[in-house]
């Protein structure tokens, strides 16, 4: 293989396509409300695929630190679509956050308001292909993350 530049790298596809993607979801989020921020909306989007994370597993999932993912945390619960509350799990004290009922109605309304956004892309490429992607992409950050010992928390 020849050498290439950078800007003719994987990693750098990568990194353009995340930041066209992070902008393009920003932007139709705020078309549909404007009680959350994207960030926000991942934190719920996990908390309600998760549940009852705490916040060094949601910081771990979504990549952010502790600190970023626990100002995430208290903005949601200052608006009413998380609660937190303290459990005993191996012995420990730790708190988790569970969706609230007007959380999970502000994330299926935009949800569905986002699906004739996603119709459009599934017109682009096909839900196989889609998911071809997403699974050579988690391979590729796993073994980024173990060759370089990245870890977010």
């Amino acid at each position: 293989m020849k050498d290439k530049y950078y800007i003719d790298s994987l990693p750098y596809e990568i990194e353009l396509t995340a930041r066209i993607c992070h902008e393009n979801a920003r932007k139709s989020l705020e078309s549909i409300t404007d009680e959350i921020s994207i960030d926000e909306f991942s934190v719920l989007d996990t908390l309600i695929a998760k549940p009852n994370l705490s916040q060094a597993d949601l910081a771990r999932i979504i990549l952010k630190g502790k600190a970023h993912t626990g100002r995430f945390l208290m903005s949601l619960e200052d608006k009413g679509f998380i609660e937190r509350h303290v459990e005993e799990r191996d012995g420990k004290l730790i708190k988790v956050s569970v969706v609230t009922q007007e959380g999970l109605k502000l994330y299926t309304e935009i949800v569905n308001n986002m699906k004739p956004s996603i119709k459009r892309f599934l017109e682009v490429m096909s839900e196989d292909e889609i998911q071809q992607i997403i699974d050579g992409l988690r391979r590729f950050r796993n073994s980024i993350e173990k060759v370089s010992k990245i870890v977010f928390e």
